[in-house]
């Protein structure tokens, strides 16, 4: 065996254990490299809690108001159309080709699962986050009113974040300031919602982290 081809089977064998990797599935026929009979692997490994599989079972089903299993564009256009973003059929069908695993144009329960479970274990910000982020919203608005508060957000943020990163994750949703000026609690769109997570995520793409085993000295001797 050649070593090219020894270093190839390495690193196979590496991106097995990387999150989101689809072990043992075929590739045919899918843009992404994978397909989606072994989501159950994917639910086990990222640890989604039965708090948020519950929650988000409750988001498809209301997204999906032609009640056939699977969501087009024109039923993310009309959930959209309501929390007052509305997007072009255009934007809406990459959102949807960014997370079509089986390229029928829609998105299924499996691949919205999967989806869900890719941008939570990514800490990269490379993972396509379009839909998650819709789905992130609607998670916390339970009862699908178009705005969230802080309370509505403690449930979902404490299963995933732990106790420890609890205060972090509602400033990075709500900002410094969780109270309008009369002391209610505050709300904010979905739209509002949007513009912070984006900000987060083009955070996350640049933020660049010092190597300490490559680094430089520039003390003289």
């Amino acid at each position: 065996m050649s070593e090219e081809l020894k270093q190839l089977q390495k690193m196979t064998e590496e991106m097995k254990q990387l999150p989101g990797f689809r072990k043992g599935v075929s590739g045919k026929n899918t843009h992404r490299g994978g397909t989606v009979e072994n989501s159950d692997y994917l639910l086990s490994r990222e640890n989604v809690q039965p708090v948020e599989l519950e929650s988000l079972k409750r988001v498809f089903k209301w997204l999906d108001t032609k009640r056939d299993d699977r969501l087009d564009w024109q039923e993310i256009s009309e959930a959209l159309t309501k929390l007052g973003c509305k997007q072009s059929r255009e934007q809406i069908e990459l959102w949807i080709w960014e997370v079509d695993d089986d390229l029928d144009n829609m998105v299924g329960m499996d691949e919205f699962l999967t989806m869900y479970q890719r941008c939570i274990s990514d800490h990269t910000g490379c993972e396509p986050r379009n839909l998650f982020n819709l789905v992130q919203f609607l998670m916390y608005d339970k009862d699908f009113t178009g705005k969230i508060s802080v309370e509505q957000t403690l449930q979902i943020i404490f299963v995933r974040h732990g106790r420890e990163d609890l205060d972090k994750e509602i400033k990075e949703i709500f900002g410094e300031k969780q109270k309008s000026e009369d002391g209610q609690e505050l709300k904010i769109t979905f739209t509002q919602f949007l513009a912070r997570a984006n900000a987060r995520l083009t955070k996350m793409r640049w933020t660049k982290k010092e190597d300490p085993r490559v680094a430089i000295s520039t003390k003289f001797r």
